[in-house]
């Protein structure tokens, strides 16, 4: 009998982890203009960011616009790092593509604002580059817990 109540205990311990906190199920993603409305009211930005045309958009990031056809870019007006990019991918393929040109992007921004303006550069170090499934996000705020704390419904 002694040796049977450790075991039990164990047991009860097991399953109590086992049912403690199972993982939430993330909201499904918006359409890109709402999320970058939420982000946009988030307060993460400093820097007045504007809707960039696809055509724009695509140059910047070196994609073609079938591989997002619903894709939105949004820059800072003023020159800045500031940056979100929404791009709800036609394919996994084209998704992988457009998370690998997004850190090209970054890679480019630093290089760009390490010299022209430095002060940019904590920003572009906390840049968020995140997918889910086919969707993939880029967001470079001044506050980018506040940015992330909108992101992680989602992603």
């Amino acid at each position: 009998m002694k040796k049977l109540i450790p075991l039990l205990a164990a047991l009860c311990c097991l399953l109590l982890c086992a049912c403690a906190s199972q993982p939430k199920e993330k909201a499904p993603i918006p359409e890109p203009e709402a999320l970058a409305a939420e982000l946009l009211g988030s307060g993460a930005f400093t820097q007045e960011l504007s809707a960039v045309d696809n055509a724009i958009g695509c140059q910047l990031y070196a994609l073609e616009e079938s591989d997002a056809p619903k894709m939105r870019f949004y820059c800072s007006s003023s020159a800045g790092a500031e940056e979100i990019a929404i791009l709800p991918c036609a394919d996994d393929a084209a998704a992988a593509k457009a998370k690998t040109e997004c850190n090209n992007r970054l890679e480019q921004q630093r290089m760009l604002m390490k010299d022209y303006k430095p002060e940019e550069m904590p920003k572009l170090e906390k840049a968020l580059v995140l997918q889910r499934g086919s969707t993939v996000v880029l967001c470079v705020a001044a506050d980018a817990e506040k940015a992330k704390a909108v992101l992680d419904k989602y992603f």
